[in-house]
């Protein structure tokens, strides 16, 4: 059966509008009638097709446009779905105004809101649903400017997913391991100059990390503890992911091309199901400058993401992967959902969502997890 969904967003001075009396008498449903954002925000369900209610629609978007309010409305199909917008960030009308426009133009309506608390908005979305990588890159093109995080998502049952696994550095946590132990000894020129190899394409991870390891021969394992009590923090929002992510039955694990000892005492501090990384290797008290072991590189990510999915019953589909780093982009990419968390350009443009300005905890809101 075809419907039209109509919607009208009015700044909060002038308060909701009122639909004439004989548009009234077709709403099926008011879906959406509060203040969100400094907006109100209507949103109803009417029976009728388009065509059949033209001329009220046009006289209702002739009264809105002298009083500052915006109309849209498109027909909606009984085939049509349901999904999540989420915007997370600064609580501004203009942002919302622009994504509500955008997301008119890829033939999704708003319905009704999901959560509004602070800088946190979630509104339902109805219409036809094409592949939402697309629109979620059209939403940020449309709020660039704003500092806010925005992204449209299915509406997945609780239970969905079973696992999220993260990067480490500058994702977990805001600083590169290796970098700052380099600091701390004086090395970072010669370590900065091999990493700079690397990301020219002139040494793989695995030979760039041996060579920057090898650096660090004859210095005190105390060094690494020094850098954990002094240096290392976590990523703003990573306590509440991880807390939110537990709180739905999914597990949590960090994946690092770094070292045991910093993911160690990730797990300790967050309570994490799992931690990998490079081991390095230590003799009486001192690093060698070798690595014991596989490298955990790209690929070997995108592995273990695999594994622990069989492990947990279930397959890569039904994990959330999150990182920043061109190294990440394989688990991002098999993942079921991939989050690129102030990341690189080309992982950006290859992850499902993005957190741009936010902490991690965005990829909760993202998720639906803050959702009442």
């Amino acid at each position: 059966m075809s419907s039209t969904r109509l919607a009208i967003l009015s700044p909060a001075a002038r308060g909701p509008m009122s639909l004439p009396a004989s548009m009234g008498q077709l709403v099926a449903e008011v879906e959406s009638h509060q203040e969100v954002w400094g907006c109100w925000l209507q949103s109803w369900d009417m029976p009728v097709t388009v065509g059949e209610i033209a001329p009220f629609l046009d006289e209702l978007s002739r009264q809105a446009l002298h009083q500052e309010r915006e109309v849209i409305w498109a027909p909606m199909s009984s085939a049509g779905s349901a999904v999540r917008l989420v915007l997370h960030g600064a609580a501004r009308p203009e942002a919302l105004r622009r994504a509500l426009t955008t997301l008119h133009l890829q033939s999704l309506m708003p319905g009704r809101v999901l959560h509004c608390q602070g800088d946190d908005l979630a509104l339902v979305l109805h219409g036809s649903r094409g592949p939402l990588s697309a629109v979620n890159h059209r939403l940020i093109e449309a709020l660039e400017g704003i500092a806010l995080d925005v992204a449209v998502s299915p509406l997945w049952d609780r239970g969905h997913f079973r696992l999220l696994l993260t990067d480490m550095d500058s994702t977990l946590i805001s600083i590169e391991c290796i970098d700052e132990l380099a600091e701390h000894l004086g090395l970072r020129r010669q370590v900065a100059a091999i990493t700079e190899r690397s990301m020219a394409g002139e040494l793989d991870f695995q030979t760039s990390l041996r060579e920057r390891v090898r650096l660090l021969a004859g210095t005190p394992a105390s060094s690494i503890d020094t850098i954990i009590r002094e240096r290392l923090r976590l990523s703003p929002g990573a306590r509440e992911l991880v807390a939110a992510a537990k709180s739905q039955g999914v597990e949590v694990g960090v994946v690092s091309g770094g070292f045991t000892q910093f993911t160690r005492h990730l797990q300790e501090a967050l309570d994490l199901d799992y931690a990998f990384a490079n081991t390095l290797e230590i003799i009486h008290g001192q690093i060698t400058g070798q690595v014991l072991g596989d490298i955990v590189d790209a690929a070997a990510k995108a592995d273990i993401l695999d594994l622990l999915a069989i492990g947990l019953g279930t397959d890569a589909g039904h994990c959330i992967a999150l990182g920043d780093g061109a190294n990440d982009l394989p688990m991002i990419r098999k993942a079921g959902i991939g989050i690129a968390y102030h990341a690189k350009a080309v992982v950006r443009a290859q992850a499902d969502f993005q957190i741009r300005y936010g902490g991690l905890d965005t990829a909760a809101a993202y998720l639906g997890w803050n959702t009442a």
